[in-house]
């Protein structure tokens, strides 16, 4: 019998082959490097560009008129995977192996919209097991319509900055001081 927070470690470890491995595969097919994708070579990019104030300002704002705490009381094994894990993994896969895919091929408004429609995609199973899918579809402030202008924001932000890391940056501040 596995306890909660070794379920949640494996299912961490798994994403790890599900998302990442395939993923870093397809910056390599696409004749992408991998450090130029995380680029960490522009801080400045990322801080400027990455910060994301304007998502950390909104949901601090949120949480204060909603009478919620701004930070989780407790660090748990569900608070590092929305905050730390599914960031990283989301944002290789989608901002630096897909975005950087399709760029290639089309110009930034096309490849980044058609991103930010894949990255809608992986959240409706969640949802769905959830029991939720309806409710997101049904009320898209605060469900799909803003995690579609949540991705296509992080692609500009992957975009403008030249890094994965700026976006993986705005992924968590916007993560942190949102639903958790």
């Amino acid at each position: 019998m596995t306890t909660a927070g070794g379920q949640f470690a494996y299912w961490q470890v798994m994403k790890l082959f599900i998302w990442v491995l395939p993923a870093v595969v397809l910056i390599r097919t696409s004749e992408l490097r991998l450090r130029d994708v995380i680029g960490l070579s522009h801080v400045r990019s990322i801080l400027l560009w990455g910060g994301g104030l304007l998502f950390a300002a909104s949901a601090l704002i949120d949480r204060a008129v909603g009478h919620r705490p701004l930070f989780s009381p407790s660090l748990t094994w569900s608070f590092v995977g929305g905050v730390v894990v599914a960031p990283a993994v989301e944002e290789i896969t989608f901002r630096g192996a897909v975005l950087g895919g399709l760029l290639k091929r089309y110009g930034f408004l096309a490849a980044n919209t058609l991103t930010a429609v894949f990255f809608l995609g992986i959240h409706l199973p969640g949802w769905y097991s959830q029991g939720r899918l309806w409710a997101m579809l049904a009320h898209p402030i605060g469900g799909a319509l803003s995690i579609f202008i949540i991705g296509w924001t992080l692609g500009l932000v992957a975009y403008k900055s030249k890094s994965v890391a700026g976006s993986t940056l705005t992924h968590i501040l916007n993560n942190l001081f949102s639903a958790l």
